[in-house]
C-alpha cells in the first residue's frame, strides 16, 4: 500500500494488515494486559470479517523506546484510539510510522474526536482518516474502499478525510449499532498473561466489561448524549442478558477472571425495562453459578422502592459487591445546574438505603468543585458527604470538574463568557469560577495525590480495604468468610472506626481551609497547611491502614485460600486535572 501526499496508489496485496496501537500513559490503565473496550470491539469485529488484526500495547510514558517499538509493528493500516491524555504520544508514534513507512495509512477514532476531527486533520498531516462515532462498520467500509482502489471515500459514513486536493471532507455520520448482540465479544488478546494468584491460578486484576452503550441521562457536564444526538441514534442500547452472561462465562471459565468493572453509565438503565434486564442478568449469573465479583454504577433517583431493595439483594447474590451512585452534588441548586434528574432528597435516600443494606462498598460520583462553587455550595457538599459517611475518601472530597468541550455546560459557560480557551486545541478547555472563594478552594484541594503522595497512598489503601471487606461477603468467598469470621468482624470494625476518624479529620480541615480563604489567608500559609495535613498527618495513617489490610491478607493466605476474588488494585487516572483557571 502506497500513500504519497493525497494520492493513494492501488493496493497490490488485498490482504490488508491492520495494527491497532493502544497508546497508554501511566495511570491510564490498570495493568499491562488491559485493552480499551472500544479498540477491543473493533479488533474482534474486523477479525470476524476475515482481516488480519494485531493489537499492540504501547506504554508511551516509558519513553522513546516504546514509541519506536510501536512504530516497528508491521501493518498497512494503523489505528489509534485518542483520548484526552495520549494525543501527543499518538502523534509521536504516527510521526515515526510515517517516517519509516510513508505508504502507511493512519486512522484515529474515539469519543474525543466527535467535535475535533476536522481540527486534527487540518493541523496534523500525519493522520489520514478520522472515525467519528462507533468504529466497527466505518472502519470495515474504509478497508473495503481501500482494497478497491477507490479514491473517493465520501460513501463511508462516519468518516472524516482529505480529498486529493487537500480539502477536509466530513461525511454523513453513521448511526450507532442498534443491536449490540450482533457484535462479537471484545478481543482479550493479553488477558491470559495477566497476573494470577498462586493459590488458585485465577486472575487478580479487574476486567472491564460493558453490558450497554449510551445513557438515558442528560447531565450538562457529560457528552455521552451529545454523541447520541449528533449520530442520530438511540440514547441507550443494551445487550441481551444471555449475550452478557455468555461473555462473562467465557471470561470466568477460559481466562480465570474473577473481578469485573461494569463500565455502563448506569447498570439499571433505562427505567423499569432496565431494572428487569438487570434482574435477568443477575438471575442468569446465579443460574450458571459463575463465581465473580462486580462493580456497577447507578443513579440516585431510580432505586428507592421495596422492589428495588429486593433487586439490590439479588445484585449481591449475583456477585455485585461495589456500587458507585452518581450523586454529583449536595444541594438542589448544583443538581439543577448539572441537570441531574435526582434531587438532594433522592441522593440522601439512595445512599442511606445502600448503607443500611450493608451489602456493598459505596463510593459516589461527586463534583465537590465546579464553575458555580461558592462557600454555601461547598458547605452543602461537605454536609452531604459527612451525613452519608463518605467524607473519609479524598476521591469525593477533592474532585474538581473537568470541562468537556461541546458539553451542554461548556456552551452555557461559553455564552456567559466564562470559557478560557486551551493553549492547544486537543486540550480540555478551562473555565472561570463564579466565586473567588470557590476557585481558591478548588486550587488548594486539586491534584492532591501528585502534590502529596501520602494522600494517594492512604486513598489506595482505603479503596482496597473497602473492596476487600465487601467482597468477603460475596457468595463465592463463603468458605473464606466462614474460616475467618471473627477476624473479618474485627477487620470491618477497625476499618469503620478509622474511616469515621479520618472523615471527621478531613471535614475539620475542609472547614478550616474555607475559613482561612474567606479571611484572606496568604498563599504561603495555605500551602504550609496543606503540607502539614496531606503530607505529615496523612503519612501517619499509612501504617494504620496497611496493618489492617496486610494482616488480613496474610491470614487468608495462611488458610490456603487465593486472593483472586478479593483484591483490587486501585489506580489513578492520568487525565489532566488542572481543568480550571480564573483570569
Amino acid at each position: 500500500m502506497i500513500m504519497k501526499s493525497h494520492k493513494r496508489e492501488k493496493i497490490e496485496d488485498m490482504n490488508i494488515r491492520i495494527a491497532l496501537l493502544n497508546v497508554v500513559m501511566d495511570g491510564d490503565y490498570q495493568y499491562e494486559q488491559e485493552i480499551p473496550l472500544g479498540l477491543a470491539s473493533v479488533a474482534a469485529f474486523l477479525r470476524e470479517q476475515g482481516y488480519d488484526v494485531k493489537i499492540h500495547q504501547c506504554f508511551a510514558s516509558r519513553g522513546e523506546y516504546e514509541i519506536g517499538i510501536a512504530a516497528d509493528v508491521m501493518a498497512d493500516v494503523y489505528g489509534f484510539q485518542l483520548n484526552m491524555v495520549n494525543y501527543k504520544q499518538v502523534r509521536a508514534v504516527a510521526r515515526k510510522i510515517k517516517s519509516d513507512k510513508p505508504e502507511a495509512v493512519i486512522v484515529s477514532g474515539g469519543p474525543f474526536l466527535v467535535t475535533l476531527s476536522e481540527d486534527i486533520l487540518r493541523n496534523e498531516p500525519l493522520f489520514d482518516f478520522m472515525v467519528v462515532g462507533e468504529g466497527e462498520y466505518t472502519l470495515l467500509e474504509l478497508l473495503q474502499t481501500l482494497e478497491k482502489d477507490i479514491q473517493d471515500f465520501s460513501a463511508v459514513k462516519g468518516l472524516v478525510w482529505r480529498d486529493e486536493t487537500g480539502n477536509i471532507i466530513r461525511n454523513e455520520l453513521r448511526k450507532p449499532v442498534e443491536s449490540l448482540d450482533e457484535l462479537p465479544f471484545p478481543a482479550r488478546d493479553f488477558l491470559e498473561t495477566a497476573k494470577r494468584d498462586p493459590a488458585d491460578n485465577k486472575i487478580v486484576e479487574s476486567v472491564r466489561f460493558i453490558t450497554s452503550r449510551g445513557c438515558v441521562g442528560k447531565c450538562s457536564f457529560c457528552c455521552v448524549n451529545l454523541y447520541s444526538k449528533i449520530l442520530k441514534g438511540k440514547r441507550w442500547r443494551g445487550r441481551s442478558p444471555e449475550h452478557v452472561v455468555d461473555e462473562l462465562e467465557i471470561l470466568v471459565k477460559k481466562y480465570g477472571a474473577r473481578i469485573f468493572n461494569f463500565s455502563d453509565s448506569s447498570f439499571e438503565d433505562p427505567g423499569n425495562y432496565g431494572k428487569q434486564r438487570a434482574r435477568d442478568i443477575c438471575e442468569e449469573i446465579i443460574r450458571r453459578k459463575l463465581p465473580l465479583s462486580i462493580k456497577v454504577y447507578m443513579r440516585c433517583e431510580t432505586m428507592k422502592s421495596h422492589e428495588d431493595i429486593e433487586l439490590l439483594k439479588l445484585y449481591k447474590q449475583a456477585g455485585i459487591d461495589v456500587i458507585i451512585p452518581g450523586a454529583e452534588a449536595g444541594s438542589d441548586y448544583e443538581l439543577r445546574f448539572y441537570e441531574k434528574r435526582a434531587t438532594i432528597r433522592d441522593n440522601f435516600q439512595t445512599i442511606r438505603l445502600l448503607r443500611d443494606l450493608d451489602l456493598f462498598y459505596i463510593l459516589v460520583g461527586f463534583i465537590m468543585f465546579g464553575p458555580n462553587s461558592t462557600k454555601e455550595t461547598l458547605l452543602n457538599n461537605l454536609k452531604f458527604l459527612q451525613e452519608c459517611g463518605l467524607a473519609d475518601n479524598l476521591m469525593q472530597l477533592a474532585n474538581v470538574l473537568i470541562l468537556i468541550r461541546d458539553s451542554k455546560l461548556y456552551h452555557r459557560l461559553k455564552d456567559d463568557d466564562r470559557i478560557i480557551k486551551a493553549e492547544n486545541y486537543w486540550e480540555p478547555p478551562k473555565y472561570r469560577f463564579i466565586d473567588p472563594i470557590g476557585e481558591k478552594m478548588s486550587k488548594h484541594w486539586n491534584n492532591l495525590y501528585y502534590r502529596f503522595p501520602a494522600s494517594g497512598e492512604v486513598n489506595s489503601l482505603q479503596v482496597n480495604l473497602g473492596n476487600l471487606i465487601y467482597r468477603m461477603t460475596n457468595p463465592m468467598n463463603e468458605n473464606i468468610l466462614h474460616a475467618l469470621h471473627d477476624d473479618y468482624l474485627e477487620l470491618k470494625e477497625g476499618y469503620e472506626n478509622i474511616s469515621e476518624k479520618v472523615g471527621d479529620m478531613n471535614s475539620d480541615y475542609f472547614k478550616e481551609t474555607l475559613w482561612q480563604i474567606e479571611n484572606n489567608c496568604s498563599g504561603e500559609k495555605l500551602e504550609n497547611l496543606a503540607k502539614d495535613f496531606f503530607g505529615n498527618t496523612y503519612k501517619k495513617y499509612i501504617p494504620v491502614y496497611s496493618e489492617l489490610y496486610n494482616n488480613f491478607l496474610d491470614k487468608i493466605r495462611q488458610k490456603g485460600f487465593g486472593l483472586s476474588g478479593l483484591v483490587f488494585k486501585h489506580f489513578y487516572s492520568a487525565i489532566a486535572v488542572d481543568g480550571t483557571e480564573r483570569v
